[in-house]
C-alpha cells in the first residue's frame, strides 16, 4: 500500500505508462501532495538521489482529475492496473498487488474531491464573523453595512430556479442517472468536477455526492436539446452539451460510453414536445414547402 512519509504525504513506487497506448511501463516514484494539489512522479525516491538529479518527471493537478478507477478489466494483461481519467486523457498505473491498487484509488479519490469551504456566520457565541461579505450604503450621512446574502450558486447562475434541498445527500436520490463529471463554469470558462443527478425534478450539479444542497437545477421544461459537443473544444473528449434558452452547459464524461448513456437517458426522459420541436428546428425544408414558397411569390412580375 502506499504509505506516509515523514511529511505526512502519500507516497511510492508504480508503474506509470508514460506514452498513451503504448503498452510499455516504467517504475517511477509517485508523491502526492495535497497542499500544492499536486501528483508527483520521479524515476526514483527523491531522497535517495542527489539534489541535481531530483526534479521531477512529470506532475498531475489534482482538480484536473475527474475519475480514479480499477482499469483491470480493460487491461487484463497489465496486473494490478487502474486508471487516473486527467484533462480529457487516460492514464494507465500498475500497483504492487492488490492492497497497493486500492490504496492509491482511495488516496487519489479522497485528495480529488471538491469541498464547498464552510460559510462564515455565526460563531455560536452570539457573535458574527468580521470575515463575512458586506456592502456599504450611506443613509443620512451614516455609513452603513449590510450583509451580503451567501450562495452556494456559481457566478451567473441566479438566471435559473432556486435552488432547494430534498434533504437526502446526491448519491442517495432517486435518479434517471448520475456520477461525477467535469463541466465548463459559465463566466471564468474553467472546469471543475462536479456530481450530477438527472431526475423527475430536473438536471442538477452537486460540489459531491454527499452534499445535499445542488448548486444549481435546470428544470427539465428549461432544457431545449442534449447532444454529443461538436464545439472546438480540441482537448476536451467525451463532451455532451445541455442546451436552454440562456445558455449551453458544457459537460465532460470519462468515456465515450458514459457520453453516450447520460445523453440518450436524457434524450428518453425529457418531455417529447420539446425534442420533436428542437428536431423541426434543425431539420431541412422538404420540396413541397420550398414548391409552395414559389406559388405565393411569383418570380419576375405582380399584377
Amino acid at each position: 500500500m502506499p504509505y506516509k512519509d515523514k511529511n505526512g504525504k502519500f507516497c511510492g513506487f508504480l508503474n506509470a505508462e508514460e506514452k498513451e497506448g503504448s503498452g510499455k511501463f516504467l517504475r517511477r516514484y509517485f508523491l502526492l501532495d495535497e497542499k500544492k494539489s499536486r501528483l508527483y512522479y520521479y524515476k526514483d525516491n527523491p531522497g535517495n538521489l542527489h539534489a541535481d538529479y531530483s526534479k521531477t518527471c512529470g506532475e498531475i493537478e489534482i482538480h484536473f482529475i475527474s475519475r480514479v478507477s480499477d482499469a483491470r478489466k480493460l487491461r487484463p494483461k497489465v496486473d494490478n492496473c487502474f486508471s487516473i481519467t486527467y484533462a480529457g486523457r487516460t492514464i494507465y498505473l500498475e500497483a504492487e498487488d492488490g492492497d497497493d491498487l486500492e490504496g492509491w484509488i482511495k488516496a487519489l479519490n479522497d485528495a480529488s474531491k471538491i469541498t464547498v469551504p464552510v460559510k462564515h456566520e455565526d460563531l455560536g457565541n452570539g457573535k458574527k464573523d468580521s470575515r463575512a461579505g458586506f456592502t456599504a450604503e450611506i443613509a443620512g450621512g451614516v455609513v452603513c453595512k449590510i450583509p451580503m446574502k451567501v450562495s452556494d450558486e456559481e457566478p451567473g447562475s441566479s438566471d435559473e430556479s432556486p435552488n432547494e434541498s430534498s434533504g437526502l445527500s446526491a448519491s442517495a436520490m432517486q435518479s434517471y442517472i448520475s456520477g461525477y463529471c467535469v463541466k465548463q463554469g459559465g463566466m471564468r470558462k474553467n472546469w471543475k468536477r462536479r456530481y450530477f443527478v438527472f431526475s423527475e425534478s430536473g438536471f442538477q450539479y452537486y460540489s459531491s455526492d454527499r452534499a445535499k444542497e445542488p448548486l444549481r437545477t435546470l428544470p427539465k421544461a428549461d432544457i431545449i436539446d442534449v447532444r454529443r459537443s461538436s464545439s472546438g473544444h480540441s482537448s476536451r473528449d467525451n463532451l455532451f452539451e445541455v442546451v436552454t434558452a440562456k445558455r449551453t452547459f458544457y459537460i465532460q464524461c470519462d468515456d465515450p460510453a458514459d457520453t453516450d448513456k447520460w445523453v440518450n437517458m436524457m434524450k428518453q426522459n425529457l418531455p417529447t414536445t420539446q425534442i420533436s420541436l428542437t428536431q423541426s428546428l434543425r431539420r431541412p425544408p422538404t420540396n413541397s414547402q420550398e414548391m409552395a414558397v414559389t406559388r405565393v411569390f411569383p418570380s419576375k412580375e405582380w399584377v
